[in-house]
């Protein structure tokens, strides 16, 4: 159990959304990946108070019992050994829901980055990634990978090798990571009008890995080698074999685990009216375009757009 001193009354933390660029979802399966932060965010506030309470998402709850209502705090409580203190959590956030922009990651962050200052517990980013991932994948059953608590707890774009950690044991070792130099990424997203969760995106493909199927894990290895492949070229600004990279990654993920039919199209679309590259910003919902505004002003005509400002 970590135990702490507290420090405040009241403690606020902010944690931004995810946009997967390359490589992705080979992290659940011990791959490599390139993400970057961006604006939208998720934020935090733990209280003292004499009684337990969590508000969030329309729901006010004093119980820890999991219920499908704010079960990610239950968790990050649980995942931190605090259940035993008297606090009042609430949280918000303005990342669109269901769009594979790892807005319930970003909820699980910032609470454990608020849980953390508010009671001194001493964790670093790396640390806090890992409890986040395992309270969603040993607390909630969740399929997730590491990218998305990684990248969130570290902010700014990182390439991330997460080699031996393909069945997600809290024994592994920590994922390595490098924060990479990019400006002036040209990029914005558009968003799918078909929500879902990411759990039914990846839960199929992951039951069948741990039922033994495994060249799935093998090319899952190929849709990692464009992540190591994509960290020159950006930090060069080469956008052109950027794009080039994105595209193998959308053909090679369509191969392994089909796409939403609505991503598809947008990606289609986008590439079309002259987008250097395209592909799915996390499990589906969501679509990073790579391409200058007059791209994004044909695609608005179809699709709700959204130019968010990488956070670096």
């Amino acid at each position: 159990m970590l135990e702490g001193i507290i420090m405040a009354d009241k403690t606020t933390a902010k944690a931004n959304g995810r946009i997967g660029l390359l490589g992705n979802p080979s992290d659940i399966y011990g791959g490599k990946v390139i993400s970057f932060t961006f604006s939208n965010h998720a934020c935090a506030c733990v209280e003292n108070t004499d009684e337990f309470c969590i508000s969030g998402n329309g729901h006010v709850e004093k119980t820890l019992e999991y219920n499908g209502k704010n079960d990610l705090i239950k968790a990050a409580i649980k995942m931190l050994g605090i259940q035993n203190k008297s606090m009042r959590v609430s949280y918000s956030s303005n990342i669109p829901v269901g769009a594979g922009l790892a807005g319930s990651s970003a909820i699980i962050i910032a609470t454990m980055k608020a849980l953390n200052e508010h009671y001194s517990l001493g964790l670093d980013p790396v640390q806090i990634a890992e409890l986040a991932l395992h309270a969603e994948v040993d607390e909630l059953k969740w399929a997730a990978g590491p990218q998305d608590r990684y990248v969130i707890s570290l902010g700014g774009m990182v390439f991330m090798d997460f080699t031996g950690k393909e069945y997600l044991r809290m024994t592994d070792p920590a994922g390595k990571w490098k924060r990479l130099n990019v400006n002036n990424f040209p990029f914005f997203l558009c968003l799918s009008t078909y929500p879902k969760t990411s759990a039914a995106v990846h839960n199929p493909l992951r039951s069948r890995f741990l039922r033994g199927e495994y060249q799935i894990k093998e090319r899952m290895d190929e849709i990692a080698a464009l992540a190591e492949q994509g960290v020159a070229p950006l930090e060069a600004g080469d956008w052109k074999k950027t794009g080039e990279l994105m595209n193998q990654n959308t053909l090679l993920r369509e191969a392994l685990s089909p796409h939403l039919s609505v991503d598809l199209k947008i990606i289609k679309q986008a590439l079309e009216y002259g987008a250097i590259g395209a592909k799915v910003a996390g499990s589906g919902g969501a679509v990073i375009v790579l391409g200058d505004d007059s791209v994004m002003q044909k695609m608005m005509a179809h699709y709700p757009c959204m130019k968010p400002e990488m956070v670096l």
